[in-house]
């Protein structure tokens, strides 16, 4: 009997490994790609545009928020918000290093960097097994952005 249960589970085990490795073989277009990530952003009442990257950009809370685009590798999402800061001195640069430090190490799934020009960014990440997976979570990685974001502007405010 245990031998019968123990091949039964392998068996489904195996049924499906098949199953998540033939769903992520799958190709996708870039297009296909933008298409998808753009319903995405439309469902949640935003309007989505496309770079010149080829990325798929859209407006939030006065934010710009962009999704990466790589059909070279379709089960990573990546969901970003970075912008520009006018002071790029030292001073304020170890500032913003100490509040994207203290923002990542509060939310653990955010993450908060600095960029080659010193700037912010702010950016939550995924695999899935399929893109379309990203949809059922896309809501609660918004949530994420926002909480990276105030936490990192918490401790850059508060110093």
């Amino acid at each position: 009997m245990n031998t019968l249960r123990i091949l039964r589970t392998g068996a489904a085990a195996v049924v499906l490994s098949l199953c998540a490795a033939a769903a992520s073989a799958q190709t996708y277009s870039k297009q296909q790609l933008q298409d998808l990530y753009s319903s995405f952003v439309t469902a949640e009442g935003f309007r989505p545009e496309i770079t010149p990257a080829g990325n798929v950009k859209f407006k939030r809370e006065g934010r710009t928020h962009v999704i990466y685009v790589d059909e070279k590798d379709p089960t990573y999402f990546r969901l970003v918000i970075a912008f520009a800061e006018d002071d790029k001195s030292q001073a304020t640069r170890s500032r913003r290093l100490e509040a994207a430090s203290f923002a990542s190490g509060e939310v653990k799934v955010g993450k908060a960097y600095l960029d080659n020009e010193g700037d912010p960014v702010f950016s939550v990440e995924i695999f899935t097994i399929v893109p379309g997976d990203a949809k059922g979570i896309f809501n609660r990685l918004l949530k994420v952005l926002d909480l990276t974001y105030s936490k990192y502007q918490e401790k850059f405010n508060n110093r």
